[in-house]
């Protein structure tokens, strides 16, 4: 699953992670006249994958001839060979695949050309609908002193859905950097996988939750952004990360909105597709209402459209609501009419055409759909999120919402 998209091409792992930070950081703030802030790096060989929440696949092709190697291992039978490239650095490999037999993976980890004197390539197979995938972990020697992890998987040749990808490694890098630095004093820390580059976007849990926000919580090398009240800047400089204070502040960027269950839902107005206009929540007075990010094209959001109108049609008498933000695209008004008509689906629905930029989807920080929030009209208060509104358990729930809600009412 891919968690975080880095931009830009890799650079050379060897001249990216190996230069000296302090003089560099120091020459950039100078020519430009602001103060350079300190930034230190803690290399990690493996692990970073986890840290960012994800990783980016990237293609080897299995296009060479043998001449791209100087020594094999022995036994070798049905080989293909190919280069896993990490900026301007190549790794020789070998994927051999004898019909019928389990396959085995060779990389020249140390790009001597000989590739029997590098380390084992973890190489597993795995049936999946009748067809062998497989997945594995490797080495690769970065620096004299510093080696790289690199996760590694290949799809069936035979797969009809993946022919594109027939003659292909697939790879990503597991190894990196933790960069820690101070923003007006306070310390924070950001994960990059792989090698830095320009444009690349670094990921800063800024209210230490845990939980990092693409919207609010990310900062991209060569851009200003203001997260504590002073407008800074990263940068490269000779291929390490440097941080100065912008000489063109902008204003403060807001924390990402805590949608945890006990605490206020935001307050919005928005136009339904029937033309009404919704106070939220203040229109559900009275009323529980479950807001459901959702969109025509989100297998996981239809899945869910028979839970949810079981629970509509038990408790909607006895103040159930729902409200839709559809998450579809542009024009595509009369599709969502269409499909709400042919699913039989009666609670109010908004639809701005924006896809992913919905505006109701940026202010509650939506990255993933179906996202729901189960909200109390009278208080705001959220009262359950997806890890209770979702499956066959959803209408059970709700009636036990309400049946605590009209028991509080009677003991007020």
């Amino acid at each position: 699953m891919i968690g975080m998209k880095l931009s830009g091409r890799l650079r050379s792992a060897a001249g990216v992670l190996g230069r000296v930070l302090g003089v560099c950081a120091a020459a950039v703030a100078v020519s430009a006249g602001l103060s350079a802030e300190e930034v230190t790096e803690k290399f990690l060989s493996e692990g970073v994958t986890a840290r960012v929440g994800g990783y980016r696949p990237q293609r080897a092709a299995m296009d060479q001839e043998a001449s791209i190697v100087t020594k094999t291992p022995d036994g070798l039978k049905a080989p293909k060979f190919g280069y896993i490239t990490l900026g301007d650095r190549k790794f020789a490999f070998i994927a051999d695949e004898p019909e019928g037999e389990e396959g085995r993976l060779f990389i020249d980890a140390n790009a001597d050309g000989d590739l029997t004197n590098d380390p084992a390539v973890e190489w597993k197979s795995e049936e999946r609908g009748g067809l062998k995938q497989y997945t594995g972990r490797g080495k690769v020697q970065l620096t004299a002193d510093r080696t790289g992890a690199l996760g590694l998987y290949r799809f069936d040749p035979k797969d009809p859905r993946r022919a594109q990808l027939a003659t292909t490694l697939m790879f990503y890098t597991d190894f990196g950097s933790e960069y820690s630095f101070e923003l007006d004093g306070r310390p924070f820390s950001t994960f990059v996988s792989g090698a830095l580059a320009d444009g690349a976007t670094l990921p800063i849990d800024r209210d230490g939750n845990g939980r990092v926000s693409r919207r609010f919580e990310s900062a991209q090398i060569g851009t200003a952004f203001n997260f504590t009240g002073t407008t800074y800047k990263f940068a490269l400089a000779d291929g390490r990360l440097t941080l100065e204070k912008s000489a063109e502040p902008i204003e403060q960027q807001p924390l990402p909105p805590n949608l945890a269950v006990g605490q206020k839902a935001l307050s919005f107005s928005a136009k339904t597709m029937k033309g009404e206009e919704i106070q939220f929540p203040e229109a559900y007075k009275g009323k529980v209402v479950m807001l459901d990010f959702w969109a025509t094209w989100c297998g996981p959001c239809i899945g869910e459209i028979p839970h949810m109108k079981e629970a509509y049609s038990a408790w909607h008498e006895k103040g159930f609501e729902i409200l839709g933000v559809s998450f579809d695209q542009e024009n595509m008004s009369e599709k969502v009419t269409s499909f709400l008509e042919s699913q039989e689906i009666t609670w109010n629905q908004i639809y701005e055409g924006k896809g992913w930029e919905t505006t109701l989807g940026g202010m509650h920080d939506v990255s993933a759909i179906p996202f729901v929030l189960l909200v109390d009209g009278d208080t705001g208060e959220i009262l359950a999120d997806a890890a209770a509104l979702r499956g066959p358990g959803l209408s059970e729930f709700i009636g036990k919402i309400l049946e605590a809600r009209k028991a509080g009412e009677k003991t007020e």
